[in-house]
């Protein structure tokens, strides 16, 4: 859908898809009903997470891309915040339609913005509409005709090197989501997308996410869900300061810190929980949720587009973001199974994910701090090197 009509369309098809199944939730009174409640709303979330990033990228100066990236993951944790604050006073047997119904109203609320705002002028341009796309990215601008014009010349230099690999690999001009899949021009973005996204998950910050009130109620019975509410205030906040220096310090760094600090963390968990020390268990998932907010929650997403070709960047984030989900689903589903079995010996187990990640950040992720395009990113002269 982004790449065929448009990010704005993206946007307005998941902002629907969040409103109906939200009012599906919300008036539901049998399991079925509230299933296919979620299954719509689900698509609104698959569609949302896809479009955000593309759409963030392709509007923000190279300068401010990390930081503006960046707020995609800042309001995904603000969501998750208000979705707890909320279930304080309503998660029970008569208010917890409430939930569904606030869930409805920013679904509306998103809906009216998403009409309301300029289509990417990237994506207009790659339609071969350039005084549109410049019109638009001059509004972007405050009207600074120079900046724009640079922009452009960028995006138009883009656009010449894709012809000429287009005539290079002629099968490639009707691009579908299976040539992205299969065709090894794309082959390192595609490892890169779904590596960040799976490794994203599988160092286990959702075993907190899903599973934090569980995990802290053994420990601390009558404080466990404003501790987790304070969790997510706190991933929220580090997020926000940590945006701030992505685009001097670097995506590599922050990313590798990130889960370096992550994979010691899950080791003081594990022998926290292990132990029965609430003070070290509490201050070390602090230390994984702040860690995991500093650079492997907000830069995976923002990683996707700049390592992608442009054709492609539609379907390179729902590739990764399809990997990140199956990830979270495993996740979800095993974490309950392994901690029954073994307690907290499963944090040692996302500890050794946190070494894998890091090895495979070191060795496979390229630098795109300050990167103009794809061609920069790979140190690429002509297009018809690729990969």
């Amino acid at each position: 859908i982004t790449e065929k009509f448009g990010r704005k369309t993206g946007f307005v098809c998941s902002s629907l898809a969040y409103t109906i199944g939200s009012m599906i939730e919300f008036t539901s009174n049998s399991f079925t009903t509230i299933a296919i409640g979620r299954f719509v709303s689900g698509l609104g979330a698959g569609a949302g997470i896809v479009t955000t990033p593309i759409y963030i990228n392709e509007i923000s100066p190279v300068e401010l891309r990390g930081v503006l990236g960046s707020m995609n993951q800042v309001s995904i944790n603000g969501g998750i915040l208000l979705t707890q604050v909320l279930a304080i006073n309503w998660s029970n047997d008569f208010q917890w339609r409430l939930i569904l119904a606030v869930g409805a109203i920013i679904g509306a609320i998103n809906f009216v913005a998403a009409a309301l705002i300029h289509e990417s002028p990237k994506w207009v341009a790659l339609k071969g509409n350039y005084t549109g796309a410049f019109n638009i990215l001059t509004s972007l601008r405050n009207g600074d005709d120079q900046l724009s014009t640079s922009e452009m010349n960028v995006w138009k230099m883009e656009d010449k090197a894709h012809i000429d690999f287009i005539r290079q690999h002629p099968h490639l001009e009707n691009l579908k989501f299976y040539h992205y899949l299969t065709d090894k021009n794309y082959f390192s973005s595609r490892i890169i997308a779904a590596g960040v996204m799976v490794g994203q998950q599988f160092c286990g910050i959702n075993s907190i996410i899903f599973y934090g009130v569980k995990i802290l109620i053994n420990l601390f019975p009558n404080s466990a869900v404003a501790i987790n509410c304070m969790i997510s205030v706190g991933n929220m906040v580090i997020t926000f300061v940590a945006s701030l220096y992505l685009d001097r310090l670097g995506r590599k760094p922050m990313l590798l810190s990130s889960v370096s600090i992550m994979g010691v963390a899950s080791v003081l968990m594990s022998i926290g929980i292990i132990s029965q020390f609430p003070t070290l268990s509490v201050l070390s998932t602090f230390l994984y949720v702040g860690s995991f907010a500093c650079g492997c929650g907000p830069i995976p997403f923002l990683l996707i587009s700049e390592v992608s070709q442009n054709e492609v960047r539609g379907f390179a984030q729902s590739w990764g973001t399809s990997c990140n989900w199956f990830a979270t689903f495993l996740v979800g589903i095993l974490f309950p199974i392994i901690n029954a079995k073994i307690g907290g010996f499963v944090y040692l187990i996302f500890a050794f994910v946190c070494v894998i990640f890091a090895v495979f950040i070191s060795r496979y992720i390229p630098e795109t701090k300050g990167k103009k395009t794809y061609q920069e990113v790979w140190g690429i002269e002509e297009r018809s090197t690729l990969d």
